[in-house]
């Protein structure tokens, strides 16, 4: 069995809008995340996810608390998934910085709670029960759960 560790930052610009990466590969799958990605060497989460965002979206990044802990398998692979909330400190939205290869990262943008609706977001609770938490400022650690591995 192989293991492993996934960090992401659950970024809200000033217009209320989430930021996420498309992944896309024809054929395989079609779907918006938050920025993020397995750790490397000795990272942190914290060290993992800035690096991440960085390179899928261009941006710098104050990370705060995990929000979501989701854990994904299949026949022989588990990894879980860690959402830090994140405060952008400074740079411009491109996807240009992405590492050689990852070529089904194909866009990042911000999205309004109503353009998500005809998307498939991961997590799914971005589409819903987020947006209530923003709004409260209702910042509170959740476990999404175990699933399969969809893709």
């Amino acid at each position: 069995m192989r293991y492993g560790i996934s960090a992401g930052a659950i970024l809200v610009n000033e217009q209320n809008q989430i930021l996420l990466v498309h992944h896309y590969q024809k054929d395989k799958f079609d779907f918006w995340v938050p920025p993020g990605g397995s750790l490397e060497g000795v990272e942190s989460i914290y060290d993992c996810a800035k690096r991440e965002v960085f390179e899928e979206t261009g941006l710098q990044v104050e990370l705060g608390q995990i929000l979501y802990i989701q854990e994904f398998w299949e026949a022989d692979y588990h990894f879980c998934k860690i959402f830090l909330l994140g405060n952008i400190e400074k740079g411009q939205l491109t996807i240009e910085n992405k590492p050689p290869g990852e070529d089904w990262l194909v866009d990042a943008r911000f999205f309004s709670k109503e353009e998500l609706s005809e998307l498939t977001v991961f997590p799914e609770i971005l589409k819903d029960q987020f947006w209530q938490d923003l709004e409260d400022q209702n910042w509170k650690t959740k476990y999404l759960g175990l699933e399969k591995l969809k893709f």
